[in-house]
């Protein structure tokens, strides 16, 4: 039986490329506090997802709470946060999101991100009953478990106000950016495919938003700091 040297081997398992996260907030129910002040006292630390902490700040007086929003069914007077639009069949109210439009909101998101207006939660099941963005903005951040390369965030309904971005590796500040007005239910994916070896990033709105998804794979660096180890657990 033929068999494959051992650094041949060793050579492609290290130079095989890790393949991008495709991260979008499935899985948690509408409602559901991931980093802040929980209903009826308590505070959820972030960590319901893989390979990042999320943690917030809440600017518009409302509680310092990250929570998930349904895009399929709005709730708290925000249709502007529906995906898809309208227009392409879907919950979405709002301008900036209709077919043709460069906010052009065709694709059902699902599960959102935002920070938390209130956090009311009347039949003490622990949810939030009527997720709602904070009109006041607020700061979503993402803490990586390793240097990452990004690609791009997609971010729903920035409408008349900012969006900022402000990204953090090993060293310390790597880069910022920022988003565009598109209109009332806008969608828009943001390229960040410039920044790599982050390890953290910050999404600053200045009123309403929330994020759809975000991707990004192991940096180059995050590789050669692992390698050997990897090597050992598998061979």
């Amino acid at each position: 039986m033929h068999r494959i040297p051992f650094l041949v081997t060793l050579l492609l398992f290290l130079t095989t490329p890790l393949y991008a996260t495709v991260q979008d907030f499935s899985g948690p129910e509408a409602g559901t506090v991931i980093y802040g002040e929980i209903p009826g006292g308590g505070f959820a630390t972030g960590t319901e997802f893989d390979d990042f902490t999320i943690s917030g700040l809440n600017n518009g007086g409302g509680p310092e709470s990250i929570i998930i929003f349904d895009s399929s069914s709005p709730t708290g007077g925000d249709p502007d946060l529906g995906t898809p639009n309208v227009t392409c069949g879907g919950p979405g109210i709002g301008t900036g999101g209709e077919v043709g439009q460069p906010g052009e909101n065709c694709v059902a998101r699902g599960n959102l991100l935002i920070v938390a207006e209130d956090i009311g939660d009347g039949n003490g099941d622990g949810l939030v009953d009527d997720p709602d963005d904070e009109a006041g903005g607020g700061v979503i951040r993402f803490d990586f478990d390793f240097t990452v390369d990004l690609d791009h965030i997609v971010i729903i309904d920035i409408d008349a106000e900012t969006l900022d971005f402000e990204l953090n590796g090993p060293d310390g500040y790597v880069g910022a950016g920022s988003g565009s007005d598109l209109g009332d239910n806008s969608c828009q994916v943001i390229d960040l495919s410039d920044f790599e070896n982050v390890t953290s990033l910050e999404v600053v709105f200045s009123s309403s938003g929330a994020i759809a998804e975000l991707e990004y794979r192991e940096s180059d660096t995050a590789i050669d700091d692992s390698s050997w180890d990897r090597v050992k657990v598998r061979f």
